[in-house]
C-alpha cells in the first residue's frame, strides 16, 4: 500500500488549522527574541555555567582549607578537589572550542 504525500501534507495541514480554532496551537510563529530574556541566550548559558564554575572552585577551597585544619573528612575533600579539577577542565575545552569557532568565523571569505 502506497502512501501519498500529498494527502499527509492536506490532512496535517487540515489538522492544524482545527488546533488553531480550538486556540491549542498557536495562530503565529513566535519571535524568537521575545521571550523570557534568561532563557535561550547562549551568552546567558555560558554566564550561568561559569558562575556554577566559581561556586564549585569555592567549595573546593573551602573543603581542602577544612581538610587541611583537619574539620573536614578526607573523601570529601579529595571529592571536592576531583569536582574542580574536572569543572576546570571543562571550561578549559569549552574556551578552546570558543576560540576555535571564532577563528574559523574570521577565516570566512565574505
Amino acid at each position: 500500500m502506497a502512501i501519498d504525500p500529498n494527502v499527509n501534507i492536506a490532512k496535517a495541514a487540515q489538522l492544524y488549522t482545527q488546533a488553531q480554532q480550538n486556540g491549542v496551537a498557536p495562530s503565529s510563529i513566535p519571535d524568537q527574541d521575545q521571550g523570557d530574556p534568561s532563557q535561550g541566550k547562549f551568552s546567558n548559558l555560558l554566564g550561568s555555567y561559569l558562575e556554577q564554575a566559581n561556586e564549585i572552585g569555592k567549595r573546593s577551597e573551602q573543603m581542602s582549607i577544612q581538610g587541611i585544619q583537619n574539620q573536614a573528612n578526607l573523601t570529601d575533600v579529595v571529592t571536592a578537589v576531583s569536582e574542580a579539577e574536572v569543572t576546570l577542565q571543562t571550561v578549559v575545552a569549552i574556551r578552546d572550542k570558543v576560540v576555535e569557532a571564532y577563528k574559523e568565523i574570521l577565516r570566512m571569505p565574505i
